[in-house]
Order: C-alpha cells, then sequence, then structure tokens
C-alpha cells in the first residue's frame, strides 16, 4: 500500500477525485491524519466532509499507476 497526503481545494477537486478512484480496480481508502474517520474513496456521499479538512491521507496500491499520477496535483505542498 501507498499513502500520500492530499488537500481538495473546491468541490470540483473532490468530484474528480472520486471519478478517478471509480476508475481503480482495487480498493482506495481514504483516512484523517488523526485516524478519526476511515472511509471508501469511491462513495462520493463519504468524501463531502473532507472539503472542510486541512488534508486527508490515500491509501491505495501501488499498482495503481494511473491514480498514483494524478494525485500528485493534489498533493499537499509544506
Amino acid at each position: 500500500m501507498k499513502t500520500k497526503t492530499v488537500v481538495f481545494k473546491s468541490a470540483n477537486d473532490l468530484y474528480e477525485f472520486n471519478r478517478q478512484a471509480e476508475r481503480c480496480k482495487t480498493d482506495i481508502r481514504v483516512k484523517t491524519p488523526s485516524g478519526t474517520y476511515d472511509f471508501d474513496a469511491k462513495t462520493l456521499l463519504g468524501l463531502f466532509f473532507a472539503l472542510s479538512l486541512p488534508s486527508i491521507d490515500v491509501n491505495y496500491d501501488e499498482s495503481e499507476s494511473e491514480f498514483d499520477e494524478y494525485l500528485t496535483s493534489l498533493e499537499r505542498t509544506e
């Protein structure tokens, strides 16, 4: 499993993230940095609360190279 920390700047970012996750053959999990919430990234309704968070951690299989490339555009930069 691979993990990246991402930030959604708009609802469009969140919608596109969900669309990209749905294209993956493996499970994509989204967690808050504290670990309080853990849900399936392919469920749009579950993602909506993520807009109010400063960042989320995305866990996915290394075989999802296209998804990995997409996440780079959302990756949190310090």
